[in-house]
């Protein structure tokens, strides 16, 4: 599992910092990868944490991982190409 409440934290920092607030986007932020893909099936685009690492996930499908580094800056980025 990836620790959430840091991971939220820098990610609201990002959107703010980019002025990516006013996206019509649902982003999921799961903490673990078991679940993580199901529960977030609604969202856009989202991560589910493992050790180490997350899953991307869009619409509940995973489509990628990435290393716990670079979840936010692979958020930012995944937002960014969407409308």
């Amino acid at each position: 599992k990836i620790s959430l409440i840091p991971l939220v934290s820098e990610f609201e920092r990002r959107v703010a910092e980019e002025g990516l607030s006013e996206k019509n986007i649902k982003v999921a932020l799961m903490g673990c990868v078991v679940n993580g893909p199901g529960e977030a099936r609604e969202a856009d685009i989202g991560v589910a944490g493992g050790i180490g690492e997350a899953v991307l996930i869009s619409k509940g499908e995973i489509i990628g991982k990435i290393p716990e580094g670079e979840i936010v800056s692979t958020l930012i980025n995944e937002i960014k190409k969407r409308k």
